[in-house]
């Protein structure tokens, strides 16, 4: 989320908005527009953020950008590979409910069993 412009006479405003968004004190003398308030944050935090600097009477933008894998990685419980030792591995989940799950590494292809619980 970007604050790309500040009203004459609204500084004041703005840097309460900054403050309540930032949780710390902002010197307006060191704002260069356009500033990004906040970098990664959810759409509902940006959303908002906005709304408090459109309401202290600022003009901000909100971007919206789709996170890799590789930034937000799978939480999800996963084996290493007994044969290479790779964390790439897929699962198979057309097994029973209480079944071993399936795997395979997708580095090697070598097929195995886990015991990792699905979620």
């Amino acid at each position: 989320m970007t604050l790309t412009a500040i009203p004459a006479g609204r500084e004041a405003e703005i840097a309460e908005a900054l403050r309540r968004i930032k949780s710390e004190p902002v010197s307006m003398s060191d704002v260069v527009l356009p500033v990004v308030v906040l970098a990664e944050a959810s759409q509902e935090e940006a959303e908002a953020a906005s709304a408090l600097l459109r309401a202290a009477g600022g003009t901000a933008t909100v971007e919206d950008v789709w996170t890799t894998r590789e930034r937000a990685p799978d939480i999800r419980a996963r084996p290493e590979c007994p044969s290479c030792g790779s964390a790439h591995v897929q699962p198979f989940t057309h097994a029973g409910p209480a079944a071993r799950v399936n795997m395979k590494c997708r580095n090697c292809g070598h097929l195995f069993r886990s015991s990792v619980a699905r979620r």
